[in-house]
């Protein structure tokens, strides 16, 4: 009789240990996909931060502007080596007309899109496009 009490004790600390180690797997995974969502929202606002320091020109803006635009491109691109911005329809910010309008558009990446050789991250623009506004 001792000895089935016994099992009895042994078999229920089982299943109680296992009990318990089963909880603290649910546990991690829940944990997992609350840190899997602060991340993804993190990138989010990265994402955002990057590209509202172009978004600010898109439109119709005058000449004087675009150098604007066309240096803040120059410095993202030194010091951001992940994430290039092409710029096209200029060649550089000389020759503009400081009152003439340009048509700025944006292009963001796609999930495979590679700009200067390097990867740029889906979401980020990618090119930003400077077109002469016909009078």
């Amino acid at each position: 009789m001792e000895n089935a009490s016994k099992a009895l004790i042994i078999a229920g600390a089982i299943l109680i240990s296992i009990l318990l180690i089963s909880i603290g797997i649910i546990l991690i995974n829940s944990g997992k996909d609350v840190t899997s969502t602060g991340t993804a929202g993190m990138n989010s606002q990265k994402i955002q931060t990057f590209n509202s320091q172009f978004t600010a020109y898109e439109g119709t803006r005058k000449g004087s502007e675009i150098t604007g635009l066309y240096n803040t491109v120059k410095s993202s691109n030194a010091t951001d080596s992940q994430h290039q911005v092409k710029i096209t329809g200029i060649t550089s910010a000389t020759g503009l007309t400081a009152t003439a309008n340009y048509t700025v558009t944006v292009t963001y990446a796609s999930a495979d899109s590679s700009t200067a050789g390097s990867e740029t991250e889906k979401g980020y623009i990618s090119t930003i496009n400077v077109a002469k506004k016909s009078s």
